[in-house]
Protein backbone atom coordinates (compact mmCIF):
# COMPACT_ATOMS: atom_id res chain seq x y z
CA UNK A 1 0.00 0.00 0.00
CA UNK A 2 1.42 3.39 -1.03
CA UNK A 3 0.54 6.80 0.39
CA UNK A 4 -0.93 9.27 -2.12
CA UNK A 5 -1.82 11.96 0.41
CA UNK A 6 -2.45 12.14 4.12
CA UNK A 7 -6.07 11.01 3.64
CA UNK A 8 -5.90 8.90 0.48
CA UNK A 9 -3.94 5.66 0.16
CA UNK A 10 -3.46 3.26 -2.72
CA UNK A 11 -4.50 -0.31 -1.88
CA UNK A 12 -3.45 -3.35 -3.91
CA UNK A 13 -5.03 -6.10 -1.78
CA UNK A 14 -8.47 -4.97 -0.58
CA UNK A 15 -9.10 -7.90 1.76
CA UNK A 16 -6.28 -7.07 4.17
CA UNK A 17 -7.14 -3.40 4.52
CA UNK A 18 -10.91 -3.93 4.60
CA UNK A 19 -10.61 -6.61 7.26
CA UNK A 20 -8.79 -4.19 9.56
CA UNK A 21 -11.55 -1.60 9.22
CA UNK A 22 -14.35 -4.13 9.72
CA UNK A 23 -13.12 -5.00 13.22
CA UNK A 24 -14.47 -1.74 14.64
CA UNK A 25 -17.36 -1.24 12.21
CA UNK A 26 -20.75 -0.10 13.44
CA UNK A 27 -22.06 0.62 9.93
CA UNK A 28 -21.11 -0.81 6.53
CA UNK A 29 -22.44 0.12 3.09
CA UNK A 30 -21.40 -1.88 0.00
CA UNK A 31 -22.38 -1.43 -3.63
CA UNK A 32 -20.91 -4.06 -5.94
CA UNK A 33 -21.62 -5.19 -9.48
CA UNK A 34 -21.28 -8.80 -8.34
CA UNK A 35 -21.08 -10.50 -4.95
CA UNK A 36 -19.82 -14.07 -4.58
CA UNK A 37 -20.39 -16.59 -1.81
CA UNK A 38 -16.76 -16.17 -0.76
CA UNK A 39 -17.18 -12.39 -0.52
CA UNK A 40 -20.39 -12.62 1.50
CA UNK A 41 -19.01 -15.33 3.80
CA UNK A 42 -15.91 -13.23 4.47
CA UNK A 43 -18.03 -10.22 5.38
CA UNK A 44 -20.44 -12.07 7.68
CA UNK A 45 -17.53 -13.70 9.48
CA UNK A 46 -15.73 -10.39 10.05
CA UNK A 47 -18.54 -8.17 11.35
CA UNK A 48 -20.35 -8.20 14.68
CA UNK A 49 -24.05 -9.09 14.93
CA UNK A 50 -24.83 -5.53 16.02
CA UNK A 51 -23.24 -3.99 12.95
CA UNK A 52 -25.61 -2.25 10.55
CA UNK A 53 -25.02 -3.61 7.04
CA UNK A 54 -26.53 -2.39 3.77
CA UNK A 55 -25.74 -4.25 0.54
CA UNK A 56 -26.68 -3.14 -2.98
CA UNK A 57 -25.93 -5.88 -5.51
CA UNK A 58 -26.03 -5.95 -9.28
CA UNK A 59 -27.24 -8.74 -11.55
CA UNK A 60 -25.86 -7.51 -14.88
CA UNK A 61 -22.88 -9.69 -13.94
CA UNK A 62 -23.78 -13.19 -12.70
CA UNK A 63 -24.10 -12.88 -8.92
CA UNK A 64 -24.82 -16.48 -7.81
CA UNK A 65 -28.38 -17.19 -6.70
CA UNK A 66 -26.88 -18.84 -3.61
CA UNK A 67 -25.79 -15.39 -2.41
CA UNK A 68 -29.33 -14.08 -2.53
CA UNK A 69 -30.61 -17.24 -0.85
CA UNK A 70 -28.21 -16.74 2.06
CA UNK A 71 -29.25 -13.11 2.42
CA UNK A 72 -32.92 -14.03 2.30
CA UNK A 73 -32.45 -16.60 5.06
CA UNK A 74 -30.41 -14.36 7.38
CA UNK A 75 -32.05 -13.79 10.72
CA UNK A 76 -30.57 -10.40 11.50
CA UNK A 77 -32.62 -7.20 11.44
CA UNK A 78 -29.42 -5.15 11.17
CA UNK A 79 -28.71 -6.51 7.68
CA UNK A 80 -30.62 -5.28 4.65
CA UNK A 81 -29.79 -6.23 1.06
CA UNK A 82 -31.29 -4.98 -2.17
CA UNK A 83 -30.85 -5.78 -5.86
CA UNK A 84 -30.39 -3.10 -8.48
CA UNK A 85 -32.76 -3.98 -11.32
CA UNK A 86 -33.26 -0.61 -13.00
CA UNK A 87 -32.12 0.15 -16.53
CA UNK A 88 -28.39 0.61 -17.04
CA UNK A 89 -25.43 -1.68 -16.37
CA UNK A 90 -24.81 -1.64 -12.62
CA UNK A 91 -21.02 -1.67 -12.20
CA UNK A 92 -19.83 0.16 -9.03
CA UNK A 93 -17.36 -1.15 -6.43
CA UNK A 94 -17.84 0.97 -3.33
CA UNK A 95 -17.19 -0.01 0.31
CA UNK A 96 -18.02 2.39 3.16
CA UNK A 97 -17.05 1.52 6.74
CA UNK A 98 -17.99 3.60 9.77
CA UNK A 99 -15.90 2.47 12.71
CA UNK A 100 -12.94 3.97 14.50
CA UNK A 101 -12.79 6.20 11.46
CA UNK A 102 -15.05 6.86 8.49
CA UNK A 103 -13.39 5.07 5.60
CA UNK A 104 -14.13 4.77 1.88
CA UNK A 105 -12.71 2.09 -0.40
CA UNK A 106 -13.38 2.71 -4.08
CA UNK A 107 -11.72 0.96 -6.99
CA UNK A 108 -11.86 -1.85 -9.50
CA UNK A 109 -12.64 -4.99 -7.48
CA UNK A 110 -16.04 -6.60 -7.04
CA UNK A 111 -16.98 -8.24 -3.75
CA UNK A 112 -15.64 -11.61 -4.83
CA UNK A 113 -12.58 -13.68 -4.03
CA UNK A 114 -10.89 -12.23 -7.10
CA UNK A 115 -11.83 -8.65 -6.26
CA UNK A 116 -10.73 -9.02 -2.66
CA UNK A 117 -7.26 -10.26 -3.49
CA UNK A 118 -6.85 -12.94 -6.18
CA UNK A 119 -7.02 -10.52 -9.10
CA UNK A 120 -4.77 -7.59 -9.75
CA UNK A 121 -7.01 -4.74 -8.65
CA UNK A 122 -6.46 -1.17 -7.54
CA UNK A 123 -8.33 0.76 -4.83
CA UNK A 124 -8.12 4.08 -3.11
CA UNK A 125 -8.69 4.12 0.64
CA UNK A 126 -10.03 7.49 1.73
CA UNK A 127 -10.08 8.31 5.45
CA UNK A 128 -12.17 11.45 5.49
CA UNK A 129 -15.58 12.20 7.04
CA UNK A 130 -16.65 14.59 4.29
CA UNK A 131 -15.80 12.08 1.56
CA UNK A 132 -17.60 9.35 3.51
CA UNK A 133 -20.77 11.48 3.69
CA UNK A 134 -20.57 12.34 0.01
CA UNK A 135 -20.26 8.69 -1.06
CA UNK A 136 -22.95 7.65 1.43
CA UNK A 137 -25.36 10.09 -0.22
CA UNK A 138 -24.60 8.45 -3.56
CA UNK A 139 -25.11 5.00 -2.04
CA UNK A 140 -28.46 5.91 -0.45
CA UNK A 141 -29.72 7.38 -3.72
CA UNK A 142 -29.26 4.07 -5.53
CA UNK A 143 -30.10 1.87 -2.54
CA UNK A 144 -33.53 3.50 -2.41
CA UNK A 145 -34.02 2.45 -6.03
CA UNK A 146 -33.11 -1.16 -5.26
CA UNK A 147 -35.51 -4.08 -5.05
CA UNK A 148 -35.95 -6.15 -1.92
CA UNK A 149 -35.09 -9.86 -2.22
CA UNK A 150 -38.17 -12.10 -1.97
CA UNK A 151 -38.75 -15.82 -2.49
CA UNK A 152 -40.72 -15.16 -5.69
CA UNK A 153 -37.99 -12.90 -7.06
CA UNK A 154 -35.32 -15.47 -6.18
CA UNK A 155 -37.17 -18.31 -7.95
CA UNK A 156 -37.34 -16.24 -11.14
CA UNK A 157 -33.71 -15.12 -10.84
CA UNK A 158 -32.49 -18.70 -10.28
CA UNK A 159 -33.93 -19.72 -13.65
CA UNK A 160 -32.00 -16.91 -15.31
CA UNK A 161 -28.83 -17.70 -13.38
CA UNK A 162 -28.92 -21.39 -14.29
CA UNK A 163 -29.43 -20.49 -17.94
CA UNK A 164 -26.42 -18.16 -17.79
CA UNK A 165 -24.38 -20.92 -16.15
CA UNK A 166 -25.23 -23.29 -19.01
CA UNK A 167 -24.13 -20.68 -21.55
CA UNK A 168 -20.91 -20.05 -19.62
CA UNK A 169 -20.18 -23.78 -19.41
CA UNK A 170 -20.73 -24.05 -23.16
CA UNK A 171 -18.31 -21.17 -23.73
CA UNK A 172 -15.71 -22.91 -21.53
CA UNK A 173 -16.11 -26.12 -23.54
CA UNK A 174 -15.55 -24.16 -26.75
CA UNK A 175 -12.43 -22.55 -25.32
CA UNK A 176 -11.20 -25.97 -24.18
CA UNK A 177 -11.78 -27.42 -27.64
CA UNK A 178 -9.98 -24.45 -29.17
CA UNK A 179 -6.99 -24.94 -26.91
CA UNK A 180 -6.85 -28.61 -27.82
CA UNK A 181 -6.82 -27.74 -31.51
CA UNK A 182 -4.22 -25.06 -30.87
CA UNK A 183 -1.93 -27.56 -29.16
CA UNK A 184 -2.37 -30.16 -31.88
CA UNK A 185 -4.65 -32.17 -29.56
CA UNK A 186 -1.76 -32.93 -27.26
CA UNK A 187 -2.76 -35.26 -24.50
CA UNK A 188 -1.37 -34.14 -21.16
CA UNK A 189 0.24 -37.24 -19.70
CA UNK A 190 -0.28 -38.61 -16.22
CA UNK A 191 2.61 -36.96 -14.40
CA UNK A 192 3.16 -39.94 -12.14
CA UNK A 193 3.69 -42.21 -15.14
CA UNK A 194 6.47 -40.08 -16.65
CA UNK A 195 10.10 -41.06 -16.32
CA UNK A 196 11.67 -37.79 -15.08
CA UNK A 197 15.18 -39.24 -14.84
CA UNK A 198 16.60 -37.04 -17.60
CA UNK A 199 14.24 -34.09 -17.24
CA UNK A 200 15.46 -30.80 -15.80
CA UNK A 201 12.28 -30.31 -13.78
CA UNK A 202 11.37 -33.39 -11.77
CA UNK A 203 7.98 -34.72 -10.70
CA UNK A 204 8.02 -32.89 -7.36
CA UNK A 205 8.62 -29.56 -9.11
CA UNK A 206 5.44 -29.94 -11.16
CA UNK A 207 3.42 -31.34 -8.26
CA UNK A 208 4.09 -28.16 -6.29
CA UNK A 209 1.20 -26.72 -8.35
CA UNK A 210 -1.29 -29.59 -8.11
CA UNK A 211 -4.85 -29.39 -6.79
CA UNK A 212 -5.30 -26.64 -4.18
CA UNK A 213 -1.60 -26.04 -3.48
CA UNK A 214 -1.47 -22.73 -5.42
CA UNK A 215 -3.83 -21.27 -2.81
CA UNK A 216 -2.15 -22.72 0.28
CA UNK A 217 0.23 -20.81 2.55
CA UNK A 218 1.47 -23.69 4.71
CA UNK A 219 5.14 -24.23 5.48
CA UNK A 220 5.12 -27.55 3.60
CA UNK A 221 3.72 -26.08 0.38
CA UNK A 222 6.02 -23.05 0.65
CA UNK A 223 8.94 -25.47 0.88
CA UNK A 224 7.76 -27.26 -2.27
CA UNK A 225 7.55 -23.98 -4.18
CA UNK A 226 10.92 -22.93 -2.74
CA UNK A 227 12.45 -26.03 -4.34
CA UNK A 228 10.99 -24.90 -7.68
CA UNK A 229 12.48 -21.45 -7.13
CA UNK A 230 15.92 -22.98 -6.50
CA UNK A 231 15.65 -25.03 -9.68
CA UNK A 232 14.81 -21.90 -11.70
CA UNK A 233 17.80 -20.13 -10.17
CA UNK A 234 19.89 -23.09 -11.31
CA UNK A 235 18.56 -22.52 -14.83
CA UNK A 236 19.41 -18.82 -14.51
CA UNK A 237 23.04 -19.76 -13.77
CA UNK A 238 23.05 -21.83 -16.96
CA UNK A 239 21.55 -19.31 -19.36
CA UNK A 240 22.41 -15.83 -18.10
CA UNK A 241 26.14 -16.03 -18.97
CA UNK A 242 25.10 -16.74 -22.59
CA UNK A 243 22.65 -13.80 -22.54
CA UNK A 244 25.54 -11.57 -21.45
CA UNK A 245 27.91 -13.11 -24.00
CA UNK A 246 25.43 -12.48 -26.82
CA UNK A 247 25.17 -8.85 -25.74
CA UNK A 248 21.39 -8.91 -25.48
CA UNK A 249 19.98 -5.96 -23.55
CA UNK A 250 18.11 -8.31 -21.19
CA UNK A 251 18.51 -8.12 -17.45
CA UNK A 252 17.39 -10.11 -14.42
CA UNK A 253 15.88 -8.34 -11.44
CA UNK A 254 18.47 -6.16 -9.71
CA UNK A 255 17.85 -8.02 -6.43
CA UNK A 256 18.76 -11.70 -6.48
CA UNK A 257 15.77 -12.72 -4.38
CA UNK A 258 13.45 -11.46 -7.15
CA UNK A 259 15.16 -13.03 -10.18
CA UNK A 260 12.53 -15.74 -9.81
CA UNK A 261 8.93 -14.86 -8.98
CA UNK A 262 7.78 -15.18 -5.40
CA UNK A 263 7.20 -18.67 -3.99
CA UNK A 264 5.18 -17.25 -1.06
CA UNK A 265 1.92 -15.34 -1.06
CA UNK A 266 2.24 -11.64 -0.48
CA UNK A 267 0.66 -8.27 -1.18
CA UNK A 268 1.96 -8.18 -4.76
CA UNK A 269 1.25 -11.80 -5.69
CA UNK A 270 -1.89 -13.54 -6.80
CA UNK A 271 -3.61 -15.61 -4.15
CA UNK A 272 -3.26 -18.51 -6.59
CA UNK A 273 0.43 -19.23 -7.21
CA UNK A 274 -0.10 -21.65 -10.09
CA UNK A 275 3.30 -21.00 -11.68
CA UNK A 276 6.79 -19.74 -10.92
CA UNK A 277 9.01 -18.08 -13.48
CA UNK A 278 12.45 -16.81 -14.34
CA UNK A 279 12.36 -13.47 -16.14
CA UNK A 280 14.55 -10.97 -18.01
CA UNK A 281 13.73 -7.48 -19.21
CA UNK A 282 14.63 -3.85 -18.71
CA UNK A 283 17.64 -2.87 -16.61
CA UNK A 284 17.22 -1.12 -13.27
CA UNK A 285 18.33 2.26 -14.71
CA UNK A 286 15.66 1.88 -17.42
CA UNK A 287 13.03 1.04 -14.79
CA UNK A 288 14.10 4.04 -12.71
CA UNK A 289 13.68 6.25 -15.78
CA UNK A 290 10.19 4.85 -16.36
CA UNK A 291 9.32 5.54 -12.73
CA UNK A 292 10.55 9.10 -13.11
CA UNK A 293 8.47 9.62 -16.26
CA UNK A 294 5.36 7.56 -15.60
CA UNK A 295 5.01 7.25 -11.82
CA UNK A 296 4.67 4.21 -9.58
CA UNK A 297 4.27 0.54 -10.54
CA UNK A 298 7.26 0.59 -12.86
CA UNK A 299 8.98 -2.45 -11.34
CA UNK A 300 9.97 -5.34 -13.59
CA UNK A 301 6.79 -7.15 -12.50
CA UNK A 302 4.73 -4.67 -14.53
CA UNK A 303 7.05 -4.54 -17.55
CA UNK A 304 7.58 -6.62 -20.65
CA UNK A 305 9.90 -9.59 -20.11
CA UNK A 306 11.12 -12.87 -21.57
CA UNK A 307 10.30 -15.75 -19.25
CA UNK A 308 10.63 -19.45 -18.54
CA UNK A 309 7.62 -20.63 -16.54
CA UNK A 310 6.84 -23.95 -14.88
CA UNK A 311 3.28 -25.04 -14.12
CA UNK A 312 1.61 -28.30 -13.19
CA UNK A 313 1.48 -29.62 -16.75
CA UNK A 314 3.69 -27.35 -18.85
CA UNK A 315 6.97 -25.53 -19.11
CA UNK A 316 6.57 -22.34 -21.12
CA UNK A 317 8.95 -19.96 -22.89
CA UNK A 318 7.15 -16.65 -23.25
CA UNK A 319 7.47 -13.07 -24.26
CA UNK A 320 5.00 -11.42 -21.89
CA UNK A 321 4.33 -8.04 -23.44
CA UNK A 322 2.25 -7.27 -20.37
CA UNK A 323 0.21 -8.81 -17.59
CA UNK A 324 -3.22 -7.44 -16.76
CA UNK A 325 -2.67 -3.75 -16.05
CA UNK A 326 1.02 -4.26 -16.89
CA UNK A 327 3.28 -3.24 -19.76
CA UNK A 328 0.96 -0.25 -20.11
CA UNK A 329 3.40 2.18 -21.75
CA UNK A 330 4.59 -0.39 -24.30
CA UNK A 331 1.09 -1.66 -25.06
CA UNK A 332 -0.47 1.77 -25.46
CA UNK A 333 2.36 2.84 -27.75
CA UNK A 334 1.96 -0.40 -29.73
CA UNK A 335 -1.81 0.11 -30.15
CA UNK A 336 -1.36 3.71 -31.25
CA UNK A 337 1.26 2.89 -33.87
CA UNK A 338 -0.66 -0.16 -35.12
CA UNK A 339 -3.70 2.05 -35.67
CA UNK A 340 -1.76 4.84 -37.41
CA UNK A 341 1.17 3.28 -39.31
CA UNK A 342 0.78 0.74 -42.11
CA UNK A 343 4.54 0.06 -42.23
CA UNK A 344 4.52 -0.67 -38.48
CA UNK A 345 1.67 -3.18 -38.94
CA UNK A 346 3.61 -4.89 -41.69
CA UNK A 347 6.74 -5.15 -39.56
CA UNK A 348 4.79 -6.72 -36.72
CA UNK A 349 3.14 -9.21 -39.07
CA UNK A 350 6.50 -10.21 -40.57
CA UNK A 351 8.17 -10.59 -37.16
CA UNK A 352 5.33 -12.69 -35.74
CA UNK A 353 5.00 -14.81 -38.87
CA UNK A 354 8.71 -15.64 -38.73
CA UNK A 355 8.20 -17.62 -35.52
CA UNK A 356 7.81 -21.42 -35.79
CA UNK A 357 4.41 -23.14 -36.00
CA UNK A 358 4.41 -24.11 -32.33
CA UNK A 359 4.34 -20.46 -31.23
CA UNK A 360 1.07 -18.70 -30.36
CA UNK A 361 -0.17 -15.24 -29.44
CA UNK A 362 -2.73 -14.45 -26.74
CA UNK A 363 -4.91 -11.34 -26.54
CA UNK A 364 -7.75 -11.03 -24.01
CA UNK A 365 -7.40 -14.70 -23.10
CA UNK A 366 -7.79 -15.92 -26.69
CA UNK A 367 -4.89 -17.90 -28.18
CA UNK A 368 -4.09 -18.16 -31.90
CA UNK A 369 -1.21 -19.77 -33.76
CA UNK A 370 1.21 -17.22 -35.16
CA UNK A 371 0.93 -18.81 -38.60
CA UNK A 372 -2.87 -18.50 -38.65
CA UNK A 373 -2.86 -14.86 -39.80
CA UNK A 374 -2.93 -14.40 -43.56
CA UNK A 375 -2.34 -10.66 -43.71
CA UNK A 376 -1.11 -7.79 -41.54
CA UNK A 377 -4.70 -6.53 -41.41
CA UNK A 378 -5.93 -9.89 -40.04
CA UNK A 379 -3.35 -9.65 -37.29
CA UNK A 380 -4.24 -6.04 -36.57
CA UNK A 381 -7.91 -6.95 -36.17
CA UNK A 382 -6.92 -9.56 -33.59
CA UNK A 383 -4.66 -7.35 -31.45
CA UNK A 384 -6.45 -4.00 -31.74
CA UNK A 385 -8.88 -4.83 -28.94
CA UNK A 386 -6.16 -5.59 -26.38
CA UNK A 387 -7.76 -4.92 -22.98
CA UNK A 388 -4.69 -3.71 -21.14
CA UNK A 389 -6.37 -3.41 -17.78
CA UNK A 390 -7.89 -6.88 -17.67
CA UNK A 391 -5.78 -9.31 -19.69
CA UNK A 392 -2.29 -10.57 -20.45
CA UNK A 393 -0.62 -10.04 -23.84
CA UNK A 394 1.60 -13.08 -24.49
CA UNK A 395 3.62 -14.57 -27.33
CA UNK A 396 5.37 -17.90 -26.84
CA UNK A 397 5.43 -21.67 -26.83
CA UNK A 398 5.07 -24.48 -24.31
CA UNK A 399 6.34 -27.98 -23.66
CA UNK A 400 4.83 -30.95 -21.89
CA UNK A 401 6.76 -32.16 -18.82
CA UNK A 402 8.25 -35.14 -20.68
CA UNK A 403 9.37 -33.16 -23.76
CA UNK A 404 12.99 -33.79 -24.81
CA UNK A 405 13.38 -30.04 -25.35
CA UNK A 406 13.28 -29.49 -21.57
CA UNK A 407 15.57 -32.35 -20.59
CA UNK A 408 18.59 -31.60 -18.40
CA UNK A 409 20.72 -31.63 -21.54
CA UNK A 410 18.51 -29.40 -23.68
CA UNK A 411 16.58 -26.95 -21.51
CA UNK A 412 19.20 -24.18 -21.52
CA UNK A 413 19.40 -24.25 -25.32
CA UNK A 414 15.60 -24.41 -25.57
CA UNK A 415 15.22 -21.30 -23.41
CA UNK A 416 17.97 -19.40 -25.21
CA UNK A 417 16.71 -20.36 -28.67
CA UNK A 418 13.21 -19.24 -27.67
CA UNK A 419 14.52 -15.94 -26.36
CA UNK A 420 16.55 -15.41 -29.52
CA UNK A 421 13.51 -16.04 -31.72
CA UNK A 422 11.37 -13.59 -29.73
CA UNK A 423 14.03 -10.95 -29.07
CA UNK A 424 13.24 -9.03 -32.30
CA UNK A 425 9.63 -8.79 -31.10
CA UNK A 426 10.75 -7.71 -27.63
CA UNK A 427 12.77 -4.90 -29.23
CA UNK A 428 9.86 -4.05 -31.53
CA UNK A 429 7.49 -3.56 -28.60
CA UNK A 430 10.03 -1.83 -26.39
CA UNK A 431 9.23 1.87 -25.99
CA UNK A 432 12.36 3.98 -26.29
CA UNK A 433 12.73 6.67 -23.64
Amino acid sequence: MDTISSKVMKVIKLKTQLSQELQSASEIYIASAIVSDAGLDFLLKEISKDCKLRLLIGIDLPTPDSVFKKLLELDNENIEAKVFTKQGFFHPKLYLVNGDSKTVFIGSGNFTEGGLGNNIELFHKISDSAAFSDYLNWFNQYFNLGETITEDWLKEYSLLYNERNDLEANDKRKVGDFKKRLSGNKVIPDLRKIDFTNQFFKLHHHLAFEENKPNLRTAQVNNERFAVREKLLELHELIYPFIQKKGWNLHPHSMKEHIVSSYQHGEYTSDSLNALWLHYGRSQPELDKFKELFGENQTSLYHMRLQVLIRLSQVQVWLTVGKNNGGVVDRENFKKRMNEEEEYRSRFFNLLSSLPHNYSISINGEWKEVKSFKTANDLHQFVKHDEIRNHYFIIGTEYLPDAIEISEKNIANTALNGFEKMLPLYLFFKTKI
